[in-house]
């Protein structure tokens, strides 16, 4: 696993194709119609209210467009490394990434009670769960290549 760890090409590969799956589905499901109708908050939560007016509206396609730049930022400063990254950036690396690994069951283990306690409205509950995620990895990946350029 270190081995495929030190190649800068196989971390941006990675980081293109999770990117590809979210942004796919994130753009697919902002003109669907009928997904809207899931989105449609009817509880008491203030702020559920607010996140189902956001997706309804629409805007979640600016925050996928900004997630899709940082990681082209990201794959583009890694493809331009021509050489493997040595054991310490490899650790840093494994560092970034098991602090993705753990604000992601984090973010699980929060959406897993949000879900117990009012078992309304998962499509949207989901959708801000999945985007949390998607940030976490991108900007894990992001700070191991800022970390990585000035050492």
């Amino acid at each position: 696993m270190k081995r495929v760890l030190k190649s800068p090409s196989f971390n941006a590969v990675c980081i293109i194709l999770f990117s590809t799956f979210y942004s796919l589905m994130f753009m697919t499901h902002t003109a669907n119609t009928e997904f809207k109708l899931l989105l449609r908050y009817e509880g008491s939560s203030a702020v559920w209210k607010m996140w189902s007016n956001f997706l309804i509206a629409g805007y979640q396609i600016y925050m996928v467009w900004l997630l899709i730049a940082v990681t082209i930022f990201v794959a583009v400063l890694l493809l331009i490394r021509h050489r493997s990254y040595d054991e310490y950036h490899t650790n840093i690396l494994t560092y970034c990434l098991v602090v993705a690994a753990v604000l992601t069951l984090f973010a699980i283990a929060i959406f897993y009670w949000v879900i117990l306690s009012e078992p309304i409205w998962i499509a949207g509950k989901f959708m801000l769960f999945i985007m949390i995620h998607w940030t976490t990895v991108v900007f894990a990946n992001l700070v191991y290549i800022l970390i990585c350029r000035w050492r």
